[in-house]
């Protein structure tokens, strides 16, 4: 159901539209087709706590977490992340988040997914939910192949407020007439710049942060 208000609407992606998050399970994927170590899964754990406690260190986490990217075309790639969303992701995502989505597509509200997950991994998620845009954590690539690097901002925290502003401007409108949904309290400096911020599945810190607020809560099955 659509709440009135916003004219625009930005969803991150890990744990608010799908019940995994894709920087945990891509490494799942990568071991389970002989592209990556058995260990990789611990470490890909370990990292994720880090993201969560907002800790995490950039640099060594996307050193690891692009393994499988580094010397490939963006071609070559595309069709592990389309195996990665059938195998791990397309049954995880929220039912009633995708039909929130569909709704403001009828409707003709701009929609998009801002996610610090890298664009190569989510666009299968973006496509299957049909968002107008995808924003993400893009990837360095040079003579046409992928570096290891990111290009640009890393899109997490802080990362996320320049690219949903200038999202929302070029549909005519601005933060305060978005809907921003985020699960984490990665996702606190743009809940806090939007006019409607709506914890998504949210963690016992945002969920206490949003009572506080008055936020919109909403626990998508």
């Amino acid at each position: 159901m659509i709440f009135p208000g916003p004219k625009v609407f930005i969803f991150d992606m890990d744990s608010t539209l799908i019940h995994a998050d894709c920087d945990v399970t891509w490494k799942s994927f990568a071991v389970r087709h002989g592209l990556a170590p058995e260990s990789a899964i611990a470490e890909a754990d370990k990292f994720y706590e880090d993201y969560k406690a907002g800790c995490l260190d950039p640099v060594a986490f996307m050193r690891f977490q692009l393994a499988e990217f580094i010397g490939n075309t963006p071609e070559e790639m595309a069709e592990p992340c389309r195996m990665h969303f059938e195998e791990f992701i397309r049954e995880n995502c929220y039912a009633e988040a995708l039909q929130l989505v569909k709704e403001l597509r009828e409707r003709k509200i701009p929609t998009a997914i801002l996610t610090s997950t890298n664009t190569e991994i989510a666009a299968p998620t973006a496509a299957y939910f049909g968002v107008d845009e995808l924003m993400g954590t893009r990837l360095a690539v040079e003579n046409g192949r992928f570096t290891g690097t990111i290009a640009g901002e890393y899109a997490v925290r802080a990362g996320k407020i320049a690219p949903a502003r200038d999202f929302v401007m070029r549909h005519g409108a601005t933060l305060a007439e978005t809907a921003y949904y985020g699960d984490s309290t990665n996702d606190l400096d743009l809940l806090k710049v939007v006019g409607y911020p709506v914890a998504a599945n949210p963690c016992p810190e945002l969920r206490r942060i949003a009572e506080e607020n008055n936020w919109r809560i909403i626990d998508f099955k």
